[in-house]
């Protein structure tokens, strides 16, 4: 049949079959543009009654109704300056959590100190963090490894391949092989390097009703580059409920909101909305079009007005304060439980310092890099690069949960893949290329919706693209 969107027309085509319309279900039909299902709201039980209720509506849309769900957020304990030891508290905590993960893998019973493994001979296992890499004239990959008491330099031979693992700086490793004291200090030769790394686990096939969560991020509203159409396409289709919308329960916006304002030197220049405020209270006016058993959760980026250092704390009240009771605020990382499956959210800045580091991965193609930091169960890995980081006393970038999806964005790159079974997105942007990323040669792939099953394997991808 024709899309029916008038209010004349609905209301002419229950009269025909006999059916009264209540106001409340006559504005939830226009609400959530369901022209074309009312046929489907002609039932048995209507024809008999006579009359269609708000309820008879919802049970066709939301299959069943579903309840707004509280969630309990953390709030890092950081501080707003910190001294040398914060930072060395920090790398204790890394190294204690990642070197549990590292000693308790099947390869590493058995594990020594540092210092004990000094004075073995024979095949040592050992866990340390990486305090530098560097390679010798003959082409070995040359480390030192520390602990919590001692380190030791580890040689990683050409002849054994070694020579070509990717190893970073900060990252916790585990190594098997043997140590070496014909010089001045013991060195360890290594046979094997072992990470913390994802265990490999198959994804839940469960014979429940689809449970779907969506990610976007790098949303940008204020630039006059923000694709507002697309947006509210996409809103659009949600508040319709039809299809896969019908049973979408979260929605996850994953930084980047707005677009801000002085991120980049003359950036007043591609504004649309100067006033940063206005760009929140403008993102909240679509955001609150969203249905509102439909939990949203918002997570800022390095474009938003929280401090740019991560790991990022929510929004303020005031911001808050513009949404809607089914919207809860995120810090930046954040693992949400949803559904008892673990959906770790990082708005994705060290991708930055990946790409640089990872052989293959580019801004095109950032899975290789969104890979490496599930191997070292880290999301920024590395210290000192592009991602600014401020200490506390517990790393919050340690993925110490195995996550069930980890999303990311920033990047403003469209990639997905399932590495061991975690299924990841770096998710779309909806920004238009800008003048930097043309001068870059990158053109970014927007205005996409992702949608993960909760209770399956299903993943499904919505482009909204409107040109």
């Amino acid at each position: 049949m024709d899309l029916i969107e008038d209010r004349r027309s609905v209301l002419a085509y229950f009269q025909e079959k006999g059916i009264i319309v209540t106001k409340d279900a006559l504005d939830r039909i226009l609400d959530s543009s369901m022209g074309e299902l009312l046929p489907h709201l002609v039932t048995k039980e209507v024809l008999d009654a006579g009359f269609l209720t708000v309820n008879d509506v919802l049970k066709l849309i939301r299959q069943p109704e579903r309840k707004k769900m509280d969630f309990e957020v953390y709030m890092p304990d950081i501080k707003a300056h910190s001294s040398v030891e914060d930072f060395r508290e920090m790398f204790v905590d890394r190294y204690q959590r990642l070197r549990r993960i590292v000693a308790q893998s099947s390869e590493m019973r058995g594990t020594y100190t540092i210092k004990s493994a000094k004075k073995s001979q024979g095949k040592v296992k050992i866990v340390g963090m990486v305090s530098d890499v560097g390679s010798t004239k003959n082409g070995h990959k040359k480390l030192l490894l520390e602990d919590l008491e001692d380190s030791i330099t580890v040689f990683l031979l050409k002849g054994k391949g070694l020579n070509n693992e990717l190893v970073l700086e900060d990252e916790v490793l585990g190594v098997i092989g043997s140590v070496s004291a014909n010089g001045k200090e013991p060195v360890l030769f290594a046979d094997e390097i072992i990470r913390p790394d994802i265990p490999y686990k198959m994804i839940d096939e469960q014979k429940k009703d689809p449970v779907f969560v969506a990610s976007l991020s790098d949303i940008h509203v204020g630039s006059k580059t923000f694709r507002k159409d697309d947006f509210l396409k996409m809103i659009s289709w949600i508040k319709a409920s039809r299809d896969e919308a019908s049973k979408l329960k979260y929605l996850i916006l994953s930084g980047d909101v707005v677009d801000g304002i002085g991120v980049y030197p003359g950036q007043d220049r591609d504004l649309e909305i100067l006033n940063p405020y206005e760009q929140y209270q403008q993102l909240a006016e679509y955001v609150n079009m969203v249905p509102e058993d439909i939990n949203i959760f918002v997570m800022p980026g390095n474009h938003d007005i929280v401090r740019l250092a991560e790991p990022q704390p929510v929004f303020s009240e005031k911001i808050k304060s513009f949404f809607n009771s089914n919207v809860t605020l995120l810090p930046n990382p954040y693992n949400l439980v949803l559904e008892n499956k673990n959906v770790l959210v990082y708005h994705g800045m060290s991708l930055n310092d990946m790409i640089e580091l990872v052989p293959g991965a580019s801004y095109a193609s950032v899975g290789s890099a969104i890979e490496e930091l599930l191997k070292r169960r880290h999301l920024a890995p590395v210290y000192g690069g592009k991602t600014p980081i401020i200490p506390s006393k517990r790393d919050y970038h340690v993925i110490e949960e195995v996550p069930d999806i980890f999303i990311t964005g920033h990047i403003h790159s469209f990639s997905q893949g399932n590495y061991r079974g975690v299924r990841y997105i770096n998710a779309s942007t909806w920004q238009s290329q800008t003048d930097y990323q043309k001068m870059m040669n990158f053109s970014p792939n927007p205005s996409i919706m992702t949608l993960f099953d909760l209770n399956s394997k299903t993943q499904i991808i919505k482009d909204f693209k409107e040109s």
